[in-house]
């Protein structure tokens, strides 16, 4: 666990390129310094302070050390947005640094780029990176590790199963609602995971498992529903590991966001700039069906790319929305890796030479088929001779989140009314219970503001017990 401290920055005073720690590069100018990120998977943390910054490797070294205050405005744009790309965090001055990331330091303020794309400087074979299927065995840990896949059942994850094929020390687990156990992903896993000789078992996610406290150590730097159930997730994780050491887990997350799979608004804008007005005609009439709430809110990020951008109207062509929502899903995906775990999270399609291969897709191209993934699932059929990697309806869970607020409404309620969030204005807790009110009786689907909230305050409470704080400043 390194901390560097880089004194009287703004002045240019040391090395004007070099490597601080290994990995991250160090580069001064007159007025500015910048921080560039070079390694495969280390995240740094980098607090400014008036006479310079200092850079952690490990964020729970840094707040204990200097119990920073709240940073408001972060936390307004978690609650609005959610987990959207950020090198902020929820505390002042305290910045993140993923890996293939880099941060601006100067006197108006942090700047940072993020192309997860180009991370560790790692070349590929060309020949590699047109096959997919070629790519995820790539991607897959050495044999001398024991892993866990989570295995949803959908495209994504079949496909990393399909990887891990003939491999010894494989377990393969999939989270599944008790109510709906006969649902099309659960068999389809179920199918594969007997075709191809994986050991699987079914895990239950019950709703007394959600929305509770970690009893863990874990370190989380930012609010996330992977939050909401930690503790069941690491004791099934564990279970099915065993004792083996070097153990990673591996899941498909991500596979939605760099296929622009639901769809995407991404497709609409690059026709019209081809000048295919009928076809963009055409599929923006599908997304305002999809969404059935609106004419206009395809057009709004917040409701389909999980809070990427601003909540309006806007024009950026479709392949700098296609960037962004593969930023999402490796920013998303980052979360658990530097959390003190006994193992290791690696999720295959958020590697650099996948992206790559995501990217090389234009979004308009297979419109006319309805599933802008078409390419990655023929690449995959064809690969492997088989029709597993058609379309399988997911969604299974999705109810457990209802049962749990159901299970847990009173405790749900006094969380929003006594938290952070209500102390410092950023809600109003009568409006948020009614919409905890409505979730917990089915009237709606549970508001990603609602969900925003509470990973929030689970988030502060689980940190404030770590570090033996019984209330939280804000920055002045």
């Amino acid at each position: 666990m390194s901390k560097v401290f880089q004194k009287n920055w703004r002045g240019g005073a040391g090395p004007s390129n070099a490597h601080v720690v290994p990995g991250l590069r160090l580069q001064t100018k007159s007025d500015s310094a910048v921080l560039y990120n070079s390694t495969a998977e280390q995240t740094f943390y980098v607090q400014l302070a008036p006479s310079g910054f200092s850079i952690w490797s490990c964020l729970k070294q840094l707040l204990d050390a200097t119990h920073p205050r709240l940073n408001v405005e972060a936390i307004r744009h978690h609650l609005r947005f959610g987990e959207t790309v950020s090198h902020r965090l929820v505390w002042a001055g305290v910045h993140l640094l993923l890996p293939g990331s880099r941060l601006t330091l100067g006197p108006a303020g942090v700047t940072g780029r993020y192309a997860p794309w180009t991370r560790g400087g790692e070349a590929y074979d060309e020949s590699v990176i047109g096959n997919p299927a070629a790519i995820l065995r790539a991607a897959l840990p050495s044999e001398d590790h024991q892993v866990v896949l989570e295995f949803s059942g959908g495209t994504d994850s079949t496909a990393i199963a399909y990887a891990l094929a003939g491999r010894d020390k494989v377990q393969a687990i999939t989270w599944s609602d008790p109510n709906t156990l006969g649902a099309s992903d659960i068999q389809h896993a179920k199918h594969i995971a007997r075709k191809l000789g994986l050991p699987h078992r079914l895990a239950s996610m019950a709703p007394e498992h959600l929305f509770r406290l970690p009893t863990g150590t874990y370190w989380p730097d930012r609010p996330s529903l992977s939050l909401f159930s930690q503790d069941i997730n690491d004791r099934l994780i564990r279970e099915a590991a065993g004792e083996g050491a070097h153990t990673v887990v591996l899941n498909g997350h991500g596979g939605d966001h760099i296929f622009l799979d639901p769809p995407s608004p991404a497709p609409v804008v690059d026709l019209l700039v081809r000048g295919r007005v009928a076809e963009a005609l055409r599929y923006y009439r599908s997304l305002v069906t999809f969404h059935g709430q609106g004419f206009l809110t395809p057009l709004r990020y917040r409701k389909l790319g999980r809070g990427i951008g601003r909540p309006g109207f806007t024009l950026a062509p479709g392949k700098r929305l296609h960037r962004r929502m593969i930023q999402q899903a490796c920013f998303e995906n980052s979360i658990w890796n530097n959390c003190g775990l006994p193992y290791k999270f690696i999720h295959p399609f958020t590697h650099p030479a996948m992206l790559r291969y995501a990217l090389s897709h234009p979004p308009h191209a297979y419109v006319g088929e309805r599933q802008t993934r078409l390419p990655f699932r023929q690449a995959m059929n064809t690969h492997h001779g088989t029709d597993d990697f058609s379309r399988v309806s997911k969604g299974h869970l999705t109810g457990v989140f209802q049962r749990a607020i159901r299970f847990q409404h009173d405790a749900l309620a006094g969380l929003l009314e006594q938290g952070t969030g209500q102390a410092l204005g950023l809600f109003t807790a009568g409006e948020m219970l009614m919409s905890l009110k409505r979730a917990a009786s089915g009237s709606e689907e549970v508001s990603p503001i609602l969900l925003n909230a509470l990973s929030l305050e689970l988030f502060l409470q689980h940190w404030a017990r770590n570090l033996g704080v019984s209330t939280w400043q804000t920055a002045t």
